[in-house]
C-alpha cells in the first residue's frame, strides 16, 4: 500500500473517530434533558430545545449528504424543519407551539437513521 493511501486512510479514520466522539458528547448532553423540557423555549428569540436535538443531523445531512454527495432526502420534512437558523424572522418572536414539533422519539430515530445512512 502506498504512503499516500495509508495517509488518506489515517485521515479518514481520524475524522471518523472525531465525528463519533462529537456525536457521543452531543448525545450525552441531550441525554440529561428532561423529556418535557425539549418543548421549552429558554430564550424567547430562539427555537425550542427540540430544534437543537434534530439540527445537527439535519445540517450534516443537508450539507454533506445532500449537497456534497447528492443523496436523496432521508426525511424531507425534518430536513427542512431542523435546517433553519436561530435568528428571529423579521425581528418577531417565534409563534410556534409545542404541538407543532415532532416527538423526541421521532427526532432521535431520524438522527440515528441520518447517521447510519450518511456513514455508509
Amino acid at each position: 500500500m502506498s504512503k499516500k493511501i495509508r495517509n488518506a486512510d489515517g485521515v479518514k479514520s481520524s475524522l471518523r473517530a472525531q465525528l463519533e466522539e462529537g456525536r457521543r458528547q452531543t448525545d450525552a448532553i441531550f441525554g440529561i434533558v428532561n423529556q418535557q423540557a425539549f418543548y421549552d423555549r429558554p430564550i424567547a428569540e430562539r427555537h425550542r430545545i427540540i430544534f437543537y436535538l434534530g439540527h445537527l443531523e439535519a445540517f450534516d445531512w443537508n450539507m454533506v449528504c445532500g449537497t456534497s454527495f447528492q443523496m436523496r432526502p432521508l426525511h424531507e420534512e425534518f430536513e427542512r424543519l431542523f435546517a433553519f437558523g436561530i435568528d428571529p424572522v423579521d425581528g418577531e418572536l417565534p409563534q410556534d407551539r409545542p404541538s407543532d414539533w415532532p416527538s423526541v422519539d421521532a427526532v432521535r430515530r431520524y438522527n440515528l437513521d441520518a447517521r447510519q445512512a450518511g456513514d455508509h
